[in-house]
């Protein structure tokens, strides 16, 4: 099973086949009146919806059942995108894709990427995917990995979210080999084939793949 979540990012930044993706959706805040908008069916919408109207609220409750709606305070520990995730979780999925958690204020966006990093998500670390019209977002847990390149993407980046021991980035253009750990992005690497492989110990890594707008 595939889920799909819309956070309530900017529509410009969404990729143009966006409801092509096959999945069950949920809808964190404003993403749950976007998909309304589009007739998207919802497993489930979950947020506290301050960037809702009254009016759009009351339609969106409207057209939900009441265990299809999660309306919680504004005053939580949790983003919006935070809860619509570990709802996903619950689920048991076999992959999470998130759209709509790229582009405008950026401590959401530095929020959203950082979420797989928390140990509550330890499950779904490798499972989930943050995606926007020009980047895809993976994760990766300790061990020897294969990242597979996207074809519509030219750039490959590795960020260390936490402790990562013994980083090393094998066959891509740049290669690396890391004893300590670092806290920096290792951007703008790029694919010789079709698969990079790298490796580490201890940690989480952000995997980005990327390309230039046009």
């Amino acid at each position: 099973m595939q889920i799909n979540i819309l956070a309530g990012g900017a529509t410009s930044l969404w990729p143009s086949d966006l409801f092509d993706f096959p999945g069950l959706w949920i809808g964190a805040d404003r993403g749950a009146w976007r998909l309304y908008q589009h007739h998207i069916p919802m497993l489930m919408a979950v947020g506290d919806f301050d960037s809702l109207t009254p009016d759009e609220l009351h339609m969106l409750e409207s057209h939900l059942k009441t265990n299809e709606i999660i309306h919680v305070k504004a005053e939580k520990d949790e983003t919006d995108t935070e809860l619509a995730l570990l709802y996903a979780q619950a689920q048991n999925p076999d992959s999470i894709n998130i759209f709509g958690a790229t582009g405008g204020r950026l401590d959401h966006l530095l929020s959203n990427l950082w979420l797989l990093a928390d140990p509550t998500f330890e499950k779904i670390v490798e499972k989930t995917k943050i995606i926007d019209n020009v980047n895809s977002v993976s994760y990766l847990k300790p061990g020897l990995k294969t990242v597979s390149k996207i074809p519509s993407a030219k750039y490959l980046g590795f960020m260390p979210l936490n402790t990562v021991a013994n980083f090393k980035i094998i066959d891509a253009k740049y290669p690396l080999a890391l004893t300590d750990s670092v806290y920096k992005m290792w951007s703008s690497n790029e694919f010789v084939g079709n698969m990079v492989h790298v490796s580490f110990d201890t940690g989480v890594i952000m995997v980005t793949q990327t390309r230039d707008k046009v």
